[in-house]
């Protein structure tokens, strides 16, 4: 039957974990929606949640945006009786009043490298978080890249999550060296901060798409219908990941690269620039696929296939009589 109340949705505490990133947002303002039809996907240190309407009705107030930075008992939306209704009457965007102390809107980015460079940017154009300053054991406190202050090193993150700091962007791109980038993620997760996932506004990324914390996508880059991008992956400007693809974790597009549908790349592989990969190809853990190779064929763990390389290489034709 028809609804006779308003219902608040809520980001919930599960087991100890109160602080999420929104990986998904599913619905928009506005939109009719079923009782128990998804909202949004949810990740944390513990794991992934997905948040249900509680009801039939329409979504109001839903401000947030995939990337965002939330904690328990703060609103998403509401589940309303008609598609808009006046806020006045139902409290919505309490959350601005915020009692925890946690700031929401503020990252620091850990490296001030050229990867840091394009991640100012991509934040910037993004107009979601305010840039406090970047983390780098590398370049001297009081300094700045892009106009962006150097805060200090790894031994200064307590004092910012001790202020209320809580999201912090990987901007050690790995590339070459992925145990550099993986590094970064263990001493942020070790000091408690989350890893939002960045999305460039000109990016592409189709609503069944599944984007993960910590995930970052630059500028013209595209992510297909139905497409799973693992924790800390970085798909760099105009990379193509088209549909089914499934990314492991701290893995690597580079700007250009090309994937084609279905294909699954597993953990910490790194994908060359111009690099194109065929339907229902598996890249192995750790591999590397050099600049402009074409990949036709599963590629084993750990393997590199040569800047401009065929793969597999094509068997030589006998010699003519």
């Amino acid at each position: 039957g028809a609804i006779v109340q308003i219902s608040a949705v809520e980001i919930p505490s599960l087991a100890g974990q109160t602080e999420f990133a929104i990986s998904a947002i599913l619905v928009e303002d506005g939109q009719a929606v079923q009782q128990g039809q998804i909202l949004a996907h949810l990740d944390s240190s513990g794991g992934g949640h997905q948040l249900i309407s509680p009801q039939a009705g329409y979504v109001v107030g839903l401000r947030a945006a995939p990337g965002a930075a939330v904690h328990a008992g703060q609103i998403l939306c509401y589940i309303c009786p008609r598609p808009s209704i006046p806020a006045s009457q139902t409290g919505i965007l309490a959350e601005a009043n915020n009692p925890t102390g946690i700031d929401a809107s503020t990252v620091i980015l850990f490296g001030g490298g050229g990867h840091g460079k394009i991640t100012i940017d991509l934040i910037r154009a993004m107009g979601t978080y305010r840039i406090l300053g970047i983390i780098d054991d590398g370049l001297p406190a009081g300094s700045s890249v892009m106009g962006v202050p150097v805060l200090g090193g790894a031994k200064d993150l307590p004092e910012l999550y001790r202020r209320g700091v809580r999201l912090a962007v990987n901007t050690v791109g790995g590339i070459g060296n992925v145990a550099a980038r993986l590094k970064i993620f263990e001493i942020l997760e070790e000091s408690g901060f989350i890893c939002p996932a960045l999305i460039h506004p000109s990016a592409v990324v189709e609503r069944s798409a599944w984007v993960d914390a910590g995930v970052q996508i630059f500028a013209h880059a595209y992510v297909g219908s139905e497409a799973r991008i693992g924790f800390g992956s970085v798909i760099n400007t105009a990379g193509i990941v088209h549909h089914d693809c499934v990314l492991g974790k701290v893995v690597n597009i580079s700007p250009g690269a090309t994937l084609a549908g279905s294909v699954i790349v597993e953990d910490h592989a790194q994908i060359g620039m111009l690099a194109t990969v065929n339907v229902k190809v598996t890249v192995g853990a750790g591999a590397l696929l050099g600049n402009g190779c074409t990949v036709k064929a599963d590629v084993p763990p750990g393997m590199r296939v040569r800047a401009g390389a065929i793969w597999p290489e094509p068997r030589q034709k006998p010699p003519q009589d």
